[in-house]
């Protein structure tokens, strides 16, 4: 039995109800999502008040810290990982980062550093070089690295002689490279390596760097009498001789 609707009042069509239904569920969000950016950005409720960072070895951790201190104050929402790489931009040890959060108040900033792939001497300074070419960190004379020392048989105005002997070493794994005394080259098509048992190996260019490191691999694990030069120029036909 249908009600009677009194007098002056008008019923709206279904399809009307339901439309107005819909919009005022949208306007709710609406001012939902207001409020939740008003938290988010306006106000000190989710504001970062703290900065931890992890994972330093050769970066400077408080350098590392303090690049990161413009971090504090602002609001947890605004804080992004492109924005941390920008801050960290110039310290050169940084590969990578991860961001993470501890509370509602406290950043972690995880670093991955960039793996150090020899030893360069500048006047009477050592330097760790690491496989972005650059200097990661500045060591002394004694101190102990399983690393080889870079040194170029050629003037080097732009720097691609390093560069190639860089991107040869980086190519090693760790224990071949704990085998090479030193690292050089006469020119971008000429990297050599000198073992720590006085044996040269002959890299050549940049080329097929992973099949020549895998090639230079299986043949220092190799026993038997040991040939003064190991040449993987040619990865696919290793010499020694």
């Amino acid at each position: 039995m249908s009600q009677e609707l009194a007098p002056g009042v008008t019923r709206l069509p279904v399809r009307r109800r339901h439309r107005l239904a819909r919009w005022l569920v949208l306007a709710g969000i609406v001012v939902v999502l207001g409020l939740v950016l008003v938290l988010l950005y306006l106000t000190p409720v989710l504001k970062v008040t703290s900065v931890k960072v992890e994972g330093t070895r050769l970066a400077d951790h408080s350098k590392v810290q303090a690049m990161l201190d413009p971090l504090e104050g602002q609001p947890l929402a605004k804080v992004s990982t492109r924005e941390v790489e920008r801050l960290v931009a110039d310290e050169p040890a940084i590969r990578d980062l991860r961001l993470g959060l501890r509370g509602a108040h406290s950043v972690t900033v995880t670093v991955v550093e960039h793996r150090e792939v020899a030893v360069l001497k500048e006047g009477k300074a050592f330097y760790l070089v690491g496989d972005n070419g650059a200097k990661l960190k500045r060591i002394s004379k004694d101190e102990t690295r399983k690393l080889p020392v870079v040194n170029l048989d050629a003037e080097d105005p732009d720097g691609k002689i390093f560069d190639t002997v860089i991107h040869a070493l980086a190519q090693l794994p760790t224990d071949v490279l704990s085998k090479l005394k030193s690292a050089g080259a006469g020119s971008v098509d000429s990297v050599t390596f000198t073992l720590n048992d006085r044996r040269t190996v002959v890299w050549g260019d940049s080329s097929d760097g992973v099949l020549k490191a895998a090639a230079l691999q299986t043949l220092l694990a190799k026993g038997g009498p040991k040939d003064k030069i190991i040449d993987v120029s040619t990865p696919s036909r290793p010499v020694t001789r």
